[in-house]
């Protein structure tokens, strides 16, 4: 288009049509979206709700693990999505923002936009749900939008007032109604909403061009990919996880020191999953029962079991072994809770949950073995 006067909407749209006559990148990542659901819904049998316990194993964003040495979880989370109507309203909302904005930012800095908008939505719900579980696009979406705004607000010596307008206005509404839909539904993952927008708009901004005359603009993109890199890792660096692996216990053999702190590890961070996803909607009572009747509770025992059965020189077998039967009974009486609504189950479950926490704390501060 030339470079001397604003283009008409007519110009305008045909320039963005002849930049980039085949928007890759939005069908591929829609198609990606769409396969990997697939696959999630015949993996669960069902198709309206996929459960927490099994997008977790998929690579759900769950903060405990990505935090705790997975971090590539901040990317595969958003990939996943919890049911049809889900991955529909995100991919439909993906596809009227990204044709638009790889046609203005052409294909690879789109791409690279939505994955980066996607990773730094990913930290900020980790940030701000320490024991969270997030999954789905709609961060990275939010980026798009975001991305485009920024472009307009910043390009607008190169948009048709018009057109620019329209832009503008159907941007803010769009942003405006997701959050606030996002305050109002529960479930929703704000935190990623506007992690992924904010990003969007520096990098969009940053990319746009400022003036006709000087249309590159790289060292502003590359201030920009510096300001979202240190925004991520400060967000990053500020979230503690809720739990840690147990160390190694010196009066064990090694092989059931490796279980004890492997299988401890597992059993808690499930665990907290379940309670998150029930807290948020994203896992159903019956779904939550049965992740605890069938998966932690027979996983306590076994390991009760397999500490009973060690040698009689690990002095300590016993106090972990008590540490495992108080969990799985705390989790007893949490079901009880949970099937009769009786709020005193509830409070049994955290009593012997508290007395499970001093049990392994005090055989962690490693007391001196009896004497004889």
């Amino acid at each position: 288009m030339p470079a001397s006067r604003i283009p008409t909407p007519e110009e305008f749209a045909d320039a963005l049509f002849a930049r980039v006559p085949v928007i890759w990148a939005t069908v591929g990542l829609i198609a990606a979206n769409l396969l990997i659901f697939v696959g999630l819904a015949l993996n669960a049998g069902a198709l309206w709700h996929i459960p927490g316990a099994l997008l977790a194993d998929w690579g759900g964003n769950y903060a405990v693990q990505t935090h705790g040495g997975q971090p590539w979880r901040l990317i595969s989370g958003t990939f996943l999505h919890g049911g049809l109507l889900h991955v529909s309203l995100n991919m439909i909302a993906l596809y009227q923002g990204g044709q638009l904005a790889e046609r203005v930012f052409c294909s690879r800095p789109f791409l690279w936009i939505y994955l980066a908008c996607g990773i730094v939505a990913s930290v900020a719900s980790v940030w701000w749900r320490p024991s969270g579980l997030s999954i789905g696009a709609s961060g990275a979406v939010f980026g798009v939008f975001g991305a485009l705004l920024g472009y307009v607000l910043v390009s607008r010596h190169a948009i048709p007032a018009q057109t620019a307008r329209r832009l503008r206005r159907g941007l803010l509404i769009f942003i405006a109604y997701s959050l606030a839909a996002g305050l109002l539904i529960p479930g929703i993952d704000n935190a990623a909403h506007l992690g992924g927008l904010l990003t969007g708009i520096v990098l969009g901004a940053a990319l746009a061009p400022v003036s006709r005359a000087a249309p590159g603009g790289r060292g502003r993109a590359a201030l920009g990919a510096v300001a979202v890199v240190v925004a991520a890792l400060a967000l990053w660096v500020t979230v503690t996880p809720p739990h840690r692996p147990a160390p190694a216990v010196g009066s064990l053999p090694v092989a059931l020191q490796q279980q004890l702190s492997e299988t401890e590890y597992r059993l808690v961070t499930r665990h907290h999953l379940v309670l998150d996803a029930l807290r948020s909607g994203q896992m159903s009572t019956a779904e939550g029962l049965r992740v605890i009747e069938t998966e932690l509770m027979p996983g306590w025992a076994e390991l009760a079991d397999a500490l009973d059965a060690a040698p009689a020189s690990a002095w300590q077998a016993p106090v972990f072994a008590r540490y495992a039967r108080l969990r799985r009974e705390a989790l007893q009486a949490l079901t009880m809770g949970m099937e009769t609504g009786d709020p005193r189950w509830l409070e049994l479950s955290n009593a012997l949950q508290a007395s499970a926490d001093t049990q392994i704390s005090q055989a962690l501060r490693g007391a001196a073995p009896p004497q004889d």
